[in-house]
């Protein structure tokens, strides 16, 4: 009722449309903040994920690289010089 009288009000001078699309906007903007807001935050979630998954997979890669290099280098000192 209020929100009318405001709108009537505001017409006679010319502002009508003005005060109509600033609470349009402002309803629009209360409802859908919240619901931006929570898909923000879920995307930046799984961007955090898939970032983490990736530094597990490289560390893993990395020790597998470290293990193999290990028993190359055993391998060179139990084998006997070369002579022709």
């Amino acid at each position: 009722m209020l929100t009318v009288a405001i709108l009537a009000a505001a017409g006679r001078g010319g502002y009508g449309d003005f005060i109509a699309g600033l609470l349009i906007g402002a309803g629009i903007g209360f409802l859908l903040g919240p619901a931006a807001r929570s898909w923000l935050i879920h995307r930046e979630w799984a961007e955090a994920s898939r970032r983490a998954r990736l530094t597990d997979e490289v560390l893993a890669r990395m020790e597998e690289d470290a293990h193999q290099d290990l028993d190359r280098h055993d391998n060179r000192r139990t084998q006997r010089p070369w002579r022709p």
